[in-house]
């Protein structure tokens, strides 16, 4: 089990700092090899936090983003909504949700006439559904989709008469193994499907955003962990989906790009454009952020070990 000193520099010395960024580009662009996309970033988050995961709306010709703010000093996440400003130069942003557990992933759709959130909170052990109040600032729980099960990174959409969800589990194989849940209506019941977990490849499973159809094919985009989390993002072109099978190929990719050039992990679709986040690696500034960093030394340590046992058993 080798482990690099460059490697244990970084991830002790060094905290990520995500930002996310608008592309005035529909997500289908994606698609074309090698595209080259001008980005706006969003100024960065306040010292000690990032802002990572976005999704958004448009709204009275003004875009509406919600997205994850992380806090160091609590190692904990919440959702905050950025609101764009009537002549597009400015900013505000509040807190939209926000729970005693982490919370990420704020995916976002519209049915029904209606806006639902399903947040990440694996923390808390479920998958659950909120519905705008008085969009984008007051959401209320409205039901749960999926109980006990620590999903992560929760996609959901409708194909081919069904709705689909599709999530990694926190705590079997986060980073490699995907699995999807089906139902008739939104709000359940949800099944697991018969083949869960559907995918086992760290290259392109983990959600990363928003699932789209193009051209009569349904694409999704998904993480690249095979070196580390959140390194780039692979778009899937989905062959086969019913309730007892899935299939599909991979057919593009998003790279980082500075000034936030080590990791993108989420891209999402707002009408003719995109929103996508970026990470860069810093050095610690705060006691609170070493300790962050010694909490996940401990963890990836952990996950190592175990998943050493287990090739050694035959597991």
């Amino acid at each position: 089990m080798f482990i690099s000193v460059s490697g244990i520099y970084n991830n002790l010395l060094k905290v990520e700092e995500w930002n996310v960024g608008i592309v005035r580009q529909p997500i289908a662009n994606f698609l074309t090899p090698d595209i080259k996309s001008e980005i706006s970033w969003l100024p960065p988050a306040r010292a000690g936090k990032y802002l990572a995961d976005p999704f958004g709306l448009i709204r009275d010709g003004r875009l509406f983003m919600l997205c994850e703010e992380f806090d160091y000093a609590h190692s904990k996440g919440r959702i905050v909504v950025y609101e764009e400003n009537e002549d597009h130069t400015a900013w505000s942003n509040q807190v939209a949700i926000e729970l005693p557990t982490h919370m990420s992933y704020p995916y976002l759709l519209e049915y029904g006439g209606e806006v639902y959130c399903i947040p990440e909170t694996a923390q808390a052990r479920e998958i659950s559904l909120y519905k705008a109040q008085d969009f984008p600032r007051q959401w209320q729980k409205i039901a749960t989709l999926i109980r006990d099960f620590p999903g992560l990174d929760s996609s959901v959409f409708e194909f081919d008469g069904r709705w689909w969800l599709t999530c990694s589990n926190q705590e079997d194989g986060p980073w490699e193994k995907l699995f999807i849940w089906h139902a008739d209506h939104l709000t359940g019941p949800w099944q697991p499907h018969s083949a869960n977990p559907v995918k086992v490849n760290a290259h392109s499973s983990r959600p990363a955003g928003t699932p789209f159809m193009h051209e009569g094919n349904l694409y999704r985009p998904a993480q690249n962990c095979s070196q580390a989390y959140g390194m780039s993002i692979r778009i899937n072109r989905i062959k086969n989906l019913t309730t007892t099978e899935f299939q599909e190929e991979e057919v593009s990719s998003i790279e980082p790009l500075k000034p936030y050039p080590h990791g993108v992990h989420t891209v999402s679709s707002v009408g003719a454009m995109s929103l996508l986040d970026g990470r860069r690696l810093r050095f610690i500034r705060s006691r609170a952020e070493l300790k962050h960093n010694l909490s996940g030394q401990r963890r990836n340590f952990q996950r190592r070990v175990s998943r050493q046992q287990g090739t050694s058993t035959g597991a």
